[in-house]
């Protein structure tokens, strides 16, 4: 017997995830942050040095504790501008930060190894990043001899035996702090020296963790089985798994447009030329996937609904500890995926990605490209479609600004369009391959409320409503509690 699922009931329940508090949005405003360096800082107070620019790179919830990191321009006393990077922690209410009228501690000027300041408001420990403890590798990559030293074994040991490199240029693409780093590095080698010819250019990733050894053990799975795939889709060849270091190495692929831009592009347009254009792209990323589903291969661990499901309560579980009214907010549609993951059954298991997404397909005019299989596993097809489908919706509902003319309507109009741009999708996957439309619809809501918590662990501001909007959207209209 299945349980009936009241949408007015769930949806009313997600009213706290609105608005995000003020303790916690100032952390993400440069406004508030540099005034508050400005009052603390004995250098920015006195003038010696000038605060000409705060980013807030990134604020997100670990463990139970806020971690920031921010990037200052600064004028030195000079007149010379520097970057100073600068890592803490944000406290909520009832948590002390150190003592806020203290002055900065220790001996260690401003931008000195060793420095540190407190903040009143925002609630805000800081200190002088200097490295990356998590990401050791990565001086390595981004320099061009140590870059080259690295590269010429791999590059030989991967089938390129007299590949000579006579110059490398790493470039930083991707920098997430302390989680990883995508260098992209190209390559000159002596004339006539390999043969083979190696690539011109290859990419080097390093994790924290073990997302490398994961793409490394997916990628080798699947070229050592082109036939099922390589017809619909192109794939990075995998060069090499430095384990010690946590150093993926592999070829590059053909594309210079990013799937997500094209989505943005012709959402925001809005006009039958680009919309078309994007339609035969989302059409051959189906064909794609679902030759990756249907190639036989086997890799990496299970990923279940229930192991997602659980990821959803942890991720809850943190955020109340700040946040203690967004417990019971989600607890109803948390409660409510559970019962329909019982109730409805999975697909076969088939070689997934993981975390398919249109940021993940590069386009060439000849065909699609797939990226970073980081967190590849066996799962059901149901897992890459859903995901793939929650992300694009958020894509396109971002694809008009807030203040862009007509940003309203253009909201109501996305919300159908990208209603439309899903169907077709999944539509265009059946062709080629089976899927439970039920379990894709389990799937893509519990990604969008998996998004929406995500932008309160990461302090999106622009994103809380508008990926609340989604959530929405998908609960009234999307048919999931149709079937309870």
């Amino acid at each position: 017997m299945t349980t009936t699922y009241d949408p007015t009931t769930i949806v009313s329940s997600l009213a706290p995830f609105r608005e995000l508090p003020d303790w916690l949005a100032a952390g993400m405003d440069s406004r508030r942050v540099s005034e508050g360096l400005e009052r603390q800082v004995p250098e920015l107070r006195d003038g010696r040095f000038r605060l000409l620019e705060c980013t807030p790179d990134q604020l997100r919830a670990k463990g139970d504790e806020w971690l920031g990191r921010y990037t200052l321009s600064v004028a030195e006393p000079g007149g010379e501008r520097r970057e100073v990077v600068l890592v803490g922690n944000l406290w909520p209410p009832g948590r002390e930060p150190s003592d806020p009228t203290d002055e900065p501690s220790g001996v260690a000027g401003f931008g000195e190894p060793g420095w540190r300041c407190a903040l009143a408001d925002p609630r805000l420990d800081l200190r002088l990043q200097t490295v990356d403890d998590a990401l050791p590798a990565l001086p390595r990559l981004a320099d061009p001899v140590t870059a080259a030293k690295l590269l010429e074994p791999v590059l030989r040991t991967a089938g390129y035996a007299d590949a000579e490199i006579t110059s490398c240029d790493p470039a930083v693409v991707r920098y997430k702090p302390a989680s990883r780093c995508t260098v992209v590095v190209g390559l000159t080698f002596a004339d006539g020296a390999a043969r083979p010819v190696p690539p011109e250019r290859v990419v080097l990733k390093t994790h924290h963790g073990e997302k490398g050894e994961a793409a490394w053990d997916a990628m080798v799975a699947l070229w050592q089985h082109p036939a099922p795939w390589s017809h619909a889709v192109r794939l990075a060849e995998p060069l090499a798994y430095l384990a010690d270091e946590r150093i993926l190495v592999q070829g590059p692929v053909p594309g210079d447009l990013l799937l997500k831009d094209l989505a943005r592009v012709a959402i925001a347009d809005g006009g039958v030329g680009l919309l078309g254009r994007f339609r035969s792209e989302l059409s051959a990323t189906a064909k794609g996937i679902a030759a990756v589903h249907t190639s036989g291969v086997t890799y990496g661990p299970t990923d279940t609904i229930e192991d997602e499901l659980d990821k959803v309560r942890e991720v809850v579980d943190r955020l109340a500890t700040s946040a203690p009214e967004l417990a019971e907010a989600a607890q109803p549609l948390v409660g409510c995926l559970a019962g329909l993951a019982r109730e409805t059954d999975p697909d076969p298991l088939v070689p997934c990605h993981h975390d398919f997404r249109p940021a993940q397909v590069l386009l060439d005019g000849a065909g699609v490209s797939f990226v970073d299989f980081d967190g590849a596993c066996m799962g059901e097809p149901a897992l890459d479609l859903g995901r793939f489908r929650a992300k694009l919706r958020d894509t396109g509902i971002s694809a008009l600004g807030p203040d862009a003319p007509g940003a309203v309507e253009g909201t109501e109009r996305n919300l159908g369009l990208l209603d439309d741009l899903c169907e077709t999708f999944l539509t265009d996957y059946q062709q080629h391959a089976a899927v439970s439309r039920e379990r894709v619809l389990l799937w893509e809501t519990c990604d969008l409320l998996t998004s929406l918590l995500h932008a309160w662990t990461k302090v999106l501001l622009p994103r809380v409503e508008a990926r609340l909007a989604l959530l929405v959207h998908q609960l009234e209209t999307g048919g999931l509690l149709d079937h309870g």
